[in-house]
């Protein structure tokens, strides 16, 4: 077949192989992300030069096996079936090579032109993990490169070997079963239909395969080809488990592990070291019950205090100097364009001076937490905790990336296999609070309060998230099944990708939110200057003032909020008329204003991820469950301050 203008590569392998990782050593800042036709499961792509060729490369989701029933496995298994594909990248963890080896059986069985790309390399050697790399490729036909894809070591090679394959033909080793399966598949051939043949573009042994190991999809559309021919497999199918006594879902996956394992045992050797290495006895440590909940309660309190003293010292420093600068430039104009220029003067401080000093801090620790592969270890220790208040353990990982930003958590939800487990993480992820909202608890809460009022809101807030979830979970009448987590192996962060991952988030501000913020503030001085603010904080009185006791100055930064959760602490000096947010309000007056924020309606982005993703049913039962926690926490919690 001839080739394409563009090249097609895509990435593919297991969690936590290193895909993304590889794929941003060559995209850089040239990513773009979309869905797969008809469904919200994503993919990141870009196009890039190389070798003398257009080459769109393609990071599919990570899968353990093509014969998944996770949404987003299945269609990643469909997108390298399309025929859309030039070249395959069969990313690997070396160091677990085989388990990795699995799915590289899998995607050889495809008979699509590929390559293997054995990633953390240096980790396989420091395990002791001899690779023969030219063993590897007699037996299965492929290519493999060592890399080590934080350094960028041996990516060049790789791309510049996925290009060539590309223009040769392809010719793989299949695995060999043993001679029963092998006998059952030669007499399946024998009546392959030729119908299926044209209504089915794709290798015979690779159809009779998927067929054998119960592929439902596979199934479906040899029924509607030729359901004679299904019942026959459907019949060699059930005599070849009797023959092994196994049940029919498993025999096939038993003798592909079976080659799997003879085929690592050919091309690696092991050379076992005495004694554990300090990473390993670190990580026994975190993954012990007793350290695992010390080392969680330690890393998330040094997380969110290093922030507040980070930012504070950030802060503190570029004050003097804005300050200088307001001077001079509020003194420029007068009339409307006095306004204007304190409008914009507002915004842009209120950026450069309130959340990138606090906000910046959080991002790098949080990339840190997890390239270190910490965050999934956090995710494992408290699985069991999220069972005991209804939730799924795959529910861990988006309420973690939640602390970063609600909008990406929610869409990590999506690959949750029942409806009820996604459907509840999507709802309890708003309660959790992200970036923009720690900003609001680190320079309220954390500068006028103190830190064990801050830990406690903190504290608070998890305990909130899990009593709405403990609540709404008995609403249902299924529980939520148990997980097998995988938990990738303890590593060091790299500065470089820390960095990027960091910059990526952090340009999301500074492109969207600080402009937002910019004229949210114009708005907002113009707002004020034909005295609409006072109309807002009028409508706004009853819960302000009456249910919250907070003045009713604050009802327009409580609206703004709704933006951007930001926006509730940059316009508050405004509204207040005062930089010193102490000299307006008493410190019960803060806690409960910064608890009301934390809790109550979600920012635009969060609202329209949400309907995305489940629906406007599920958008707007998350406003009105969110509005209603906080109007009855934040509430009761003014009323016992005012009583004590």
């Amino acid at each position: 077949m001839p080739l394409r203008d563009e090249l097609v590569i895509a990435l593919a392998g297991q969690p936590n192989c290193g895909k993304s990782t590889i794929f941003n050593a060559v995209a850089g800042f040239k990513v773009n992300t979309g869905n797969f036709a008809g469904t919200t499961v994503s993919f990141t792509e870009t196009t890039v030069y190389l070798g003398g060729r257009t080459v769109r490369l393609i990071d599919l989701p990570g899968t353990y096996s093509i014969s998944s029933h996770d949404i987003a496995e299945k269609e990643a298994r469909d997108y390298l079936l399309s025929g859309n594909v030039d070249v395959i990248i069969n990313v690997l963890d070396a160091s677990l090579l085989s388990r990795s080896l699995e799915l590289t059986i899998q995607l050889i069985e495809m008979s699509i032109p590929m390559v293997m790309a054995l990633n953390m390399y240096d980790e396989a050697q420091e395990k002791g993990t001899v690779i023969d790399l030219s063993m590897l490729k007699a037996l299965t036909g492929v290519e493999a490169y060592p890399v080590i894809a934080v350094e960028g070591t041996g990516v060049r090679e790789l791309f510049e070997a996925s290009i060539r394959v590309a223009r040769e033909p392809f010719w793989p080793v299949q695995p060999v079963y043993d001679r029963d399966v092998e006998e059952c598949m030669a007499e399946i051939a024998e009546r392959y239909p030729a119908a299926l043949k044209d209504a089915l573009d794709m290798d015979e042994r690779f159809v009779i395969i998927r067929l054998l190991e119960m592929d439902e999809e596979f199934e479906q559309r040899v029924r509607e080809t030729d359901p004679g021919f299904l019942r026959f497999v459907l019949e060699k199918r059930r005599a070849l488990a009797e023959m092994h006594n196994w049940p029919e879902a498993g025999v096939f996956a038993s003798h592909r592990h079976a080659v799997v394992v003879d085929l690592f045992e050919q091309v690696a050797r092991v050379i076992h070291k005495t004694g554990r290495s300090l990473r390993e006895r670190i990580d026994h440590f975190i993954i012990n019950p007793a350290g695992g909940f010390a080392a969680i309660i330690g890393l998330l309190f040094f997380m969110f205090y290093a922030s507040f003293k980070l930012g504070d010292a950030i802060s503190g420093i570029i004050q003097a100097p804005l300050d200088g600068l307001g001077r001079i430039v509020t003194g420029t104009a007068g009339g409307l364009a006095a306004v204007a220029v304190s409008g914009l003067y507002d915004g842009f401080v209120a950026g450069v001076g309130i959340v990138l000093p606090y906000l910046l801090p959080l991002l790098i620790l949080m990339a840190i937490l997890e390239d270190s592969g910490l965050l999934p270890r956090i995710a494992f220790m408290v699985d069991g905790l999220l069972h005991r208040f209804g939730l799924h353990g795959k529910s861990a990982i988006p309420i973690i990336l939640g602390y970063g930003c609600n909008v990406p958590a929610i869409m990590a939800a999506r690959n949750m296999e029942y409806e009820r487990d996604r459907v509840l993480t999507m709802l309890i992820v708003p309660f959790i609070a992200c970036s923009a909202r720690t900003v609001i608890i680190l320079a309220l809460a954390g500068k006028y309060l103190g830190a064990a009022v801050t830990t406690g809101i903190y504290a608070g807030n998890i305990l909130v998230a899990l009593a709405v979830s403990f609540v709404l979970s008995r609403l249902q009448a299924d529980p939520s099944p148990g997980i097998i987590m995988d938990v990738p192996p303890l590593r060091r962060p790299y500065p470089g990708l820390v960095a990027k991952k960091v910059w990526w988030r952090l340009k999301e501000f500074l492109a969207f939110a600080w402009p937002v913020i910019v004229v949210s503030s114009l708005a907002l001085a113009f707002i004020s200057h034909a005295g609409i603010d006072r109309m807002i904080n009028g409508l706004l009185a009853p819960v302000t003032t009456v249910l919250l006791n907070l003045p009713e100055a604050t009802g327009i930064t409580l609206f703004l909020g709704i933006f951007r959760k930001e926006l509730t602490l940059l316009m508050l000096n405004q509204a207040l008329g005062s930089g010193d947010v102490s000299a307006i309000l008493t410190p019960d007056q803060i806690l409960v204003l910064v608890v009301f924020t934390v809790l109550y309606i979600p920012c635009i982005a969060t609202i329209s991820t949400l309907w995305k993703e489940g629906g406007w049913k599920v958008a707007f039962y998350s406003i009105a469950l969110n509005t209603a926690v906080a109007l009855l926490v934040a509430g009761s919690l003014a009323h016992v301050l005012n009583l004590f």
